[in-house]
């Protein structure tokens, strides 16, 4: 089963996201569409190239439902689906992921799984979706519409969320002393990574148990008024305490998020994440109902 991912964010995103489905969901090929890396500058100095070529468009909100609609319109292109179905890479999935960044819908709260707000704003993601294949389709001629008819290509959308963005996975599989195995990063000596949770609920107040409801809605920037990737970061500094045997780290969002991503087990985040629940629990009906 091929499913295309288009999700928001950046490099996170791009780095970890993909090796985590993959890891949690072996029988799917998922093939990230979005983020893209940035392309190179044409005609710049070398210098600019340099640091521009690792970098990752980050698309969030209207934007990234504008770039799907993009992205969707050069894969299903004639030239395009031809190459797709020679290869057999034609998806049977939309997924969409997007971190809701503390946002409401119409003055309503989108954090919480049953609230009006939450379902106007994921039922709003999956139309746009509809509309964008749908668009993506209709200028095909009727040879090349026909034969998507024979392979049955009716792709089904799930779009998940990240409340309020991917690190909240992260909070949600930290780990409890001895009580089960951490998701630890290597970089963070033992001591760091206690001190960094002890500031998190602390001073931060993260609830290690409820992180999707962190933030704080800001109705300045329509947006949290607390980042809980930031708050990480200067966790990871407020922790550093000098070892003699193992030197703290600073924690680096690019990497460190991307790699935590990885090590994290979906079955333990659905236990504490609703949100992250209700799109875990649809990627694994997915699996069913092809069978």
């Amino acid at each position: 089963m091929v499913i295309w991912l288009f999700a928001g964010g950046g490099e996170t995103e791009y780095d970890g996201l993909v090796k985590l489905l993959q890891k949690e969901f072996p029988d799917y090929h998922f093939e990230r569409k979005l983020p893209e890396r940035a392309h190179k500058p044409i005609g710049k100095p070398k210098r600019d190239a340099h640091e521009n070529e690792n970098k990752v468009n980050a698309t969030t909100g209207p934007d990234l439902l504008k770039a799907i609609s993009e992205s969707l319109s050069f894969l299903l292109t004639r030239k395009s689906l031809e190459d797709l179905l020679l290869k057999g890479s034609l998806c049977d999935a939309i997924l969409v992921i997007d971190d809701l960044d503390c946002r409401q819908w119409d003055g309503l709260v989108c954090n919480e799984i049953k609230s009006p707000g939450f379902l106007k704003i994921q039922n709003h993601y999956i139309e746009q979706v509809q509309r964008s294949l749908d668009r993506a389709k209709n200028p095909l001629d009727d040879w090349m519409k026909n034969r998507l008819y024979e392979v049955q290509f009716q792709p089904e959308i799930i779009v998940g969320f990240a409340s309020p963005e991917i690190e909240s996975w992260i909070i949600a599989d930290w780990g409890k002393g001895e009580e089960r195995e951490k998701c630890q990063h290597r970089d963070f000596p033992e001591h760091q990574w206690f001190l960094m949770k002890r500031w998190l609920q602390d001073v931060a107040q993260v609830d290690f148990d409820n992180p999707e409801l962190y933030g704080g809605f800001n109705p300045e920037t329509k947006r949290c008024q607390m980042k809980l990737s930031e708050q990480i970061m200067e966790a990871a500094t407020q922790a550093q305490i000098p070892q003699e045997a193992q030197k703290p780290s600073r924690y680096n969002k690019r990497r460190h998020s991307s790699e935590l991503l990885e090590k994290i087990s979906g079955r333990r985040v659905e236990r504490i994440c609703p949100i992250f629940k209700a799109m875990y629990r649809s990627l694994q009906l997915l699996g069913k109902g092809s069978n």
